[in-house]
């Protein structure tokens, strides 16, 4: 299985990753807004690979000591988007979840040129593939758990958008609950029966694509 040795215990592995996978899905979403037209995440700092810039301190905190952890939302104005709205809206969402794919990807190709060397024995490499292992694992979690249309997730955001209006609309009142309903999916094993599944099915697909190409 891909990644079977990335060790969630790992605390240092585990944050750089974690900080690593949240900069790229924040500066996803900042990025496209702005390329959009939008100056809202320009003006507050967002388009940048600085991780302080993205940090929630509690949502950092959680993925110390917790299951799941966050980071500060990137605030967008889509009226000030070129062209559709609507369209910029779901263009800016998506832009999250597949920073974090496309980040996954590169570390992948990383890890196979590292194993492809063989010197993953080394004391140094050993640390550097390790972190890779962590980079592309958590990249990959992150970028499927922000797919699930749950608010405040960017999965549901995604389907509100593609909905018609007057659909859309009818949501708004259940929204408020969106992150109760959220912590208790998490609580009571949604992402090991669900999420965990997809990602060693996707990752084993990843490396054999990667793997082919090399």
């Amino acid at each position: 299985m891909l990644l079977s040795g990335f060790d969630m215990d790992d605390l240092l592995f585990r944050v750089i990753a974690f900080l690593i996978a949240i900069t790229v899905h924040e500066l996803g979403h900042a990025f496209v807004a702005y390329r959009l037209g939008d100056p809202t995440p320009k003006r507050e700092g967002r388009i940048t690979l600085n991780p302080v810039a993205h940090m929630d301190l509690l949502g950092t905190l959680m993925i110390l000591f917790g299951p799941f952890g966050w980071a500060k939302p990137v605030s967008f104005n889509p009226y000030n988007f070129r062209g559709n709205k609507r369209v910029g809206k779901i263009l800016t969402t998506v832009a999250g979840p597949l920073a974090n794919f496309i980040t996954a990807i590169i570390f992948c190709f990383l890890l196979v040129f590292f194993f492809n060397l063989g010197i993953e024995d080394e004391v140094w490499t050993g640390f550097v593939i390790r972190l890779v292992e962590a980079v592309v694992s958590l990249n990959l979690i992150l970028g499927l758990f922000n797919l699930v249309p749950i608010p405040p997730l960017d999965g549901y955001w995604i389907v509100r958008d593609l909905l018609p209006q007057r659909l859309a609309l009818k949501l708004h009142p259940v929204e408020k609950y969106g992150p109760f309903v959220l912590l208790l999916a998490v609580v009571f094993g949604f992402t090991s029966v669900v999420i965990l599944p997809i990602y060693y099915r996707l990752g084993d697909l990843l490396l054999g694509m990667v793997e082919a190409l090399l």
